[in-house]
């Protein structure tokens, strides 16, 4: 899987050329509200997402910069094209591009690239449409959305264990594989989530549940009775362990929002702990606290070429 090496943005916001050279790891994006963090974060991810598919959205774009261009570690590079944004066919806005200058297909690209993204709020607004749609209801809370948004992802987390589960049975039955080492490393891959939950739910019992409730006092708790920075931080946690250590790219924007200072001083670590081939972006307007990775910190302004 391809990690990205350097974002190029022409004209950002009409300061200058953004130029990021990022780490294979960790990277973190500070700045003041407005500089165009999340704007940076939802271009990159959108273009490898496939999701900028009509000109509504691609005129947002056009209005924030010129052209963009994401560099990858395999010898790729995707570039945005705001004087073909407004075409009618979406493929003359933007390609992937080979070492050789050759177009790569949609199919080879999505094979190659896999790409995740958080974003507290925005993606909250996009969660409570599909919810209501779905309850065929007027109005879902933040508090009763997190709670669907963490279970989807205990679902999604229950469906990966009983596809190894089948793993393993078919490994004995066809006496192929090892299913002793199997179940060892799937075994060790699924609890690493309940040693960072321990860094965050210092104040409830231990061991934590498998179906994520959890105990003060002995009295059991489950997800609706979590605070609203707990099921931030549980959800979080969830969508990163369900990448299944697998190698992949995940912006994250403003993760850390409404949390308490000991918390944002763990969370990269803890997030990078949870799936080191993990390539982290991430946005934040306390990059200050974060400890252990001030190397990996960079300011919008910073990058910003006049």
């Amino acid at each position: 899987m391809a990690i990205i090496t350097k974002i190029e943005i022409a004209n950002f916001f009409g300061k200058g050329n953004f130029v990021w050279d990022l780490d294979p790891q960790v990277n973190i994006l500070g700045g003041k509200n407005g500089s165009g963090k999340t704007s940076i974060l939802r271009i990159c991810y959108s273009l490898l997402s496939n999701t900028i598919i009509n000109n509504k959205q691609d005129d947002f774009f056009s209005k924030l910069f010129d052209n963009v261009c994401l560099t990858f570690d395999n010898g790729w590079s995707l570039v945005w094209n705001k004087k073909n944004s407004e075409d009618t066919v979406r493929d003359d806005a933007f390609s992937f591009f080979d070492e050789k200058k050759e177009k790569i297909t949609a199919e080879d690209w999505k094979n190659e690239i896999q790409v995740f993204y958080l974003n507290t709020f925005e993606q909250r607004l996009y969660q409570v449409h599909q919810y209501e749609k779905l309850f065929s209801v007027n109005k879902i809370d933040d508090s009763v959305l997190l709670d669907l948004m963490i279970k989807d992802q205990i679902n999604i987390r229950n469906g990966f264990i009983s596809k190894i589960a089948e793993k393993i049975v078919s490994q004995r039955e066809k006496g192929v594989g090892n299913p002793i080492e199997t179940l060892v490393y799937y075994t060790k891959l699924y609890l690493k989530i309940f040693k960072s939950l321990e860094k965050f739910f210092v104040d409830y019992d231990k061991p934590f549940e498998s179906d994520f409730s959890f105990k003060k006092k002995g009295e059991i708790i489950g997800v609706e009775g979590l605070s609203m920075g707990e099921k931030q931080i549980l959800l979080i946690l969830l969508m990163v362990s369900n990448t299944e250590n697998s190698p992949c790219i995940f912006f994250m924007d403003e993760p850390d929002l409404s949390m308490h200072i000991d918390w944002k001083e763990i969370l990269v670590t803890e997030l990078h702990k949870l799936n080191p081939n993990m390539q982290i972006i991430l946005s934040t307007h306390a990059p200050s606290v974060i400890t252990g990775w001030h190397d990996c910190v960079k300011e919008v302004e910073q990058l910003i070429r006049k």
